[in-house]
């Protein structure tokens, strides 16, 4: 439209008149209307300086940039202002959503549109996109900052690369087995990983699973409950911390305990009583300090449990012949000494490692969580579902 077409069109002389009454919105409207688009690129600029917030001053700013003519001047002021509002938004509100990290990326885009390359490759910097910034710096020029973007973004994909690495580590090492390895390998995701987050969430959950303190139970599918322990200290009760618990009323919380000592290669084992309200009897009378067990018999605790138990050199082996836990089974050994399954069936055994217990690959099919397993020892975990030659084994 001409200027004078323009000049005495209606929209131009409402723009005009609401200009002057101070609706600034209005006759940012009516000059664009009439065509007259500098015009209302400068009245939305004046609508931004007189805003009241943050928000109000982006809204008059974007209305601005869309009718600035592109590759004017007057695009590149606007573009430069739009952008530091929307960076100084996001500083002051923090970048933390995918959206606080798109609204800078904006920014940057605008600021780099209007030639602001060292801010624009700062915002670029803050979102973490270190390729962005070194093309910012160098068109702007700025080659110490290009060469100190480089370094970092080499520094990020190196780390991103032992991310990766590590997490393959840990799903490689969970599945087949080796909890440890799979621990260590979410150490170093945590350690490497920029938002390390859902990994120490991962590392606190297998952490809490870790099965320690030289004893685990397995429950087998067809009713058998096994409790393997490696302790020098083995104690029986009510209490859920004993190593071997009962659930029968006249047994104290802590009733006995069996200790385990090598001597000359071998194993020795006595049983005590642990100040229990019911005492315990072996072979029928009551006991008084520790007392060897030694080739097979029975003891009792209190009238209400009573316990076979067979010692060799190697292994003690209780069993549960009374009480509300009868059939339950408990096998002594100590730290690295093999603790045999066989007493449930199992072609397998377990041998604790610094109280771990590792489950010693039988010859049959192994299955571990739903994965065959082809080869190796598998250290257990709370929660773990084995298969172990068809037998289901759940550890506790």
């Amino acid at each position: 439209m001409g200027f004078f077409k323009r000049l005495f069109s209606a929209d131009y002389r409402a723009a005009v008149a609401a200009e002057a009454s101070g609706d600034l919105e209005l006759a940012a409207e009516r000059y664009a209307l009439a065509g007259h688009r500098e015009a209302a690129v400068r009245v939305h600029l004046a609508r931004a300086d007189r805003a009241q917030s943050r928000a109000d001053e982006i809204t008059a700013l974007r209305d601005a940039l869309h009718w600035a003519p592109p590759g004017s001047e007057e695009r590149r002021r606007v573009a430069r202002a739009l952008g530091s509002a929307l960076l100084a938004k996001s500083k002051a509100e923090g970048i933390a959503t995918e959206r606080d990290r798109l609204r800078v990326r904006e920014a940057a885009e605008l600021l780099l549109e209007a030639g602001s390359h060292r801010i624009a490759g700062e915002a670029y910097e803050l979102i973490g996109d270190d390729t962005a910034a070194v093309r910012a710096y160098r068109q702007g020029g700025l080659l110490d900052l290009m060469e100190q973007a480089l370094e970092r973004e080499d520094e990020r994909q190196s780390r991103d690369r032992e991310v990766r690495q590590s997490f393959a580590d840990y799903e490689l090492h969970l599945k087949g087995g080796a909890r440890d390895a799979a621990i260590e390998a979410l150490r170093r995701c945590v350690a490497a990983a920029e938002t390390s987050a859902e990994y120490r969430r991962l590392l606190d959950e297998l952490e809490s699973r870790l099965v320690a303190g030289g004893r685990v139970v397995l429950q087998l599918r067809r009713g058998e409950r096994l409790t393997a322990t490696s302790a020098p200290l083995v104690a029986i009760g009510r209490d859920p911390l004993c190593d071997l618990v009962l659930r029968s009323a006249g047994v104290s919380r802590r009733h006995a305990e069996i200790e385990v000592a090598r001597e000359a290669g071998f194993l020795r084992f006595a049983l005590r009583d642990a100040g229990s309200r019911n005492g315990t009897t072996l072979g029928g009378l009551p006991i008084a300090g520790a007392m060897p067990l030694g080739g097979s018999g029975s003891f009792a605790l209190s009238d209400d449990c009573a316990i076979d138990f067979e010692a060799s050199e190697d292994l003690l082996t209780l069993r549960i012949q009374r009480g509300l836990d009868r059939g339950q089974i408990a096998l002594c050994a100590a730290e690295d000494m093999l603790v045999p399954l066989s007493t449930v069936g199992l072609a397998a055994a377990v041998r604790f490692q610094r109280g771990r217990p590792i489950l010693l690959h039988p010859d049959g099919e192994l299955t571990l969580n739903g994965e065959r397993l082809a080869a190796g020892d598998v250290q257990l975990l709370h929660g773990d579902h084995l298969t172990v030659a068809g037998v289901e084994i759940e550890v506790m």
